[in-house]
């Protein structure tokens, strides 16, 4: 487990993958970004990946939620997502035999 000091912590704002003039984007330890509706933080040096892609970012909270037209990656008990194509309303539960999105 990595500890982060959120004292140290600085918040940039909506992840982006390049700057206006084109130049990567790097994250240091402690970056934290607003992506989909949720807070994350780097947890390593991050030259590349979003936090649906890289391991290296941490959700900041118990669950997260994701507004987007397809099915969050890697979800966890309890991760919201709002399916912004249907309009409707899933939460992820463990029902003791699957694991899946379920509609509210």
């Amino acid at each position: 487990m990595t500890f982060i000091s959120l004292f140290n912590s600085t918040f940039l704002g909506e992840y982006k993958t390049r700057y206006p003039s084109g130049e990567t984007v790097t994250y240091e330890v402690g970056s934290i970004v607003l992506y989909e509706g949720k807070l994350f933080i780097s947890t390593a040096r991050i030259l590349s990946g979003s936090p649906d892609t890289n391991n290296n970012w941490t959700p900041l909270g118990n669950s997260r939620v994701s507004y987007r037209n397809t099915q969050p990656p890697d979800p966890r008990i309890g991760d919201t997502w709002f399916n912004s194509s249907t309009g409707k309303l899933y939460t992820f539960i463990d029902d003791g035999e699957t694991k899946q999105f379920v509609e509210l």
